[in-house]
């Protein structure tokens, strides 16, 4: 049950940064924003469906190894092109926020089936059985 906790805790997290990037912000600036680290166009794009579509992944538990080594990648780009130079700590712009988001991704996108849309639907009734306990 902890590991659903945290994917759908991290997966939110993905899903507001998504959004934020998409929505809020909009991409027309987050490109502008990936352009002055030195970054093209596409990196943008990618950060922010990989942080939507693999936020999602984690909630519904699906694709989990697959969105847990994306997320991770995205989150450690970052570490390198933005927030290295910061130190340690995110309240200097450090790497200590991206690098827990990362090390979390990982942990939970090979977590195991229980409490995930993909046991659910694997067909075998073990896993099935370890969804419903």
């Amino acid at each position: 049950m902890t590991a659903l906790i945290a994917r759908i805790v991290v997966g939110a997290t993905f899903l507001a940064h998504g959004y934020q990037k998409f929505v809020l912000n909009g991409m027309d600036a987050v490109v502008e924003s990936f352009d002055k680290l030195g970054l093209p166009p596409i990196a943008a794009w990618f950060t922010a469906i990989v942080e939507v579509v693999g936020g999602a992944g984690l909630i519904l538990g699906v694709l989990l190894p697959f969105a847990g080594v994306l997320l991770a990648a995205v989150m450690v780009g970052a570490l390198f092109t933005a927030h290295l130079s910061g130190g340690f700590f995110s309240s200097d712009g450090g790497f200590e926020y991206v690098l827990v988001l990362a090390a979390a991704s990982l942990a939970l996108g090979f977590s195991g089936p229980r409490y995930t849309l993909s046991g659910l639907f694997r067909g075998s009734s073990e896993k099935s059985e370890q969804f419903a306990a």
